[in-house]
C-alpha cells in the first residue's frame, strides 16, 4: 500500500485547497480590485471550511463544549485580485500548542496560479461556559493530523 506524503520540501504540512470563491463586484473598491479587508472575510471562511473538511465543525465544537476564539491575524498583500476572478483559498495548521492553533493562509488566483495574499490567524481553544482557555481537544489534534498528514506543536 503507498502512503501518501502531505509534506513540503521542509516537512512542514502541505496547504490544502479547501475553499474556492468568485470575487463579487461588492467586495472591489473603487479602483476595481478587492478591498483589502475581504481577504480577512476570506481567510475566515477558509478555516470554517477547513473545519468542515475535517468533520469537525463549530457546531461539534460546541457540543464538545468548547469554541475557539480569535487572537491574532495578519495578511501580506502580495498581488490584487479583480471582480470576476475565481480565488482558491487553502490553510494548514502550522501550529499547535495546548490551548492555541495557530493557521497559515494563502489565497491564490485560480487563473494564473499567482499568490495574492498570505498570512497567520491564531485561535485560542476556550471552555464554551467560562470562556476561560482550555487544552486543543486530542479528538480536533487526531481530525487535523489525519487530515493534513501531521502537525507542528507550538510547546510541549
Amino acid at each position: 500500500m503507498d502512503t501518501v506524503d502531505n509534506t513540503d520540501d521542509a516537512g512542514e504540512p502541505d496547504f490544502q485547497p479547501v475553499f474556492e470563491n468568485r470575487v463579487r463586484f461588492a467586495e472591489t473598491d473603487q479602483q476595481g480590485i478587492v478591498f483589502y479587508g475581504e481577504y480577512f472575510t476570506f481567510q475566515d471562511e477558509t478555516v470554517s471550511q477547513f473545519f468542515r473538511e475535517i468533520d469537525y465543525s463549530y457546531e461539534e465544537m460546541e457540543a464538545d463544549g468548547w469554541q475557539v476564539h480569535v487572537v491574532n491575524a495578519e495578511l501580506n498583500y502580495r498581488d490584487a485580485a479583480e471582480f470576476g476572478d475565481v480565488l482558491v483559498n487553502e490553510l494548514r495548521v502550522a501550529e499547535m500548542g495546548t490551548a492555541s492553533i495557530t493557521f497559515e493562509y494563502r489565497v491564490r488566483r485560480k487563473s494564473d496560479d499567482r499568490t495574492l495574499a498570505d498570512g497567520t490567524v491564531t485561535q485560542v481553544a476556550v471552555d464554551l461556559e467560562t470562556e476561560e482557555p482550555i487544552a486543543v481537544p486530542d479528538a480536533f489534534r487526531e481530525a487535523v493530523a489525519a487530515f493534513q498528514g501531521g502537525l507542528a506543536s507550538a510547546d510541549p
